[in-house]
């Protein structure tokens, strides 16, 4: 019993000195490689503690192994723009003056009911509120606000999302499903 003990407060200070060296940021701002980094790092630290004919050398190597993997893809990913970008990707503008870019959000495999959904969790509630939006390359939605609009009055509903009508919504706020396909072709 004491030696699983002892085998776990090494882990543990382990772990706690690698992750710091990782830097101070919660999982849903890693970057791609760090959060692989980090699930091996999960799954090697299990293996001498539930097992203990496991010697501890066994979790310990891969882990600081992994730990200075890791520092080195950080120190490459600062001194070279291109490998950072192979590695983590690149913003995309996914709004700007003209609305949503569909473009952007296909590549980036995001539905536009995700990307409402981002820009609720940021405070906004319609898109003319939104000058910029940008996907960073960790997932967050970053908003540069527009000044000049007006924010809605009441918590806007979508009616069309993709190319597909939602009657739930067009119902609840008695639009006609005929007169909204006229109205659009008539101003597109």
């Amino acid at each position: 019993m004491l030696t699983v003990l002892i085998r776990t407060f090494l882990i543990f200070v382990l772990l706690i000195f690698g992750i710091r060296l990782m830097g101070k940021r919660t999982i849903g701002e890693l970057q791609p490689y760090e959060f692989v980094i980090t699930l091996a790092v999960a799954d090697l630290a299990c293996l001498p503690l539930q097992d203990v004919s496991v010697p501890i050398l066994y979790g310990v190597v891969p882990i600081v192994a992994l730990f200075v993997i890791h520092y080195l893809i950080t120190l490459f990913s600062v001194k070279s723009i291109r490998f950072r970008k192979f590695l983590n990707g690149k913003p995309f503008i996914v709004i700007d003056g003209d609305g949503i870019n569909y473009e952007c959000c296909k590549k980036l495999n995001i539905s536009i009911n995700d990307l409402l959904e981002l820009i609720r969790q940021q405070g906004y509630f319609s898109i003319p509120e939104i000058s910029f939006g940008i996907i960073e390359t960790n997932g967050k939605l970053s908003v540069m606000k527009n000044d000049t609009a007006v924010p809605p009055s009441s918590v806007p509903m979508t009616i069309i999302v993709e190319g597909k009508f939602l009657n739930d919504n067009a119902s609840s706020l008695s639009i006609d499903k005929q007169k909204l396909l006229a109205f659009l072709q008539k101003n597109t």
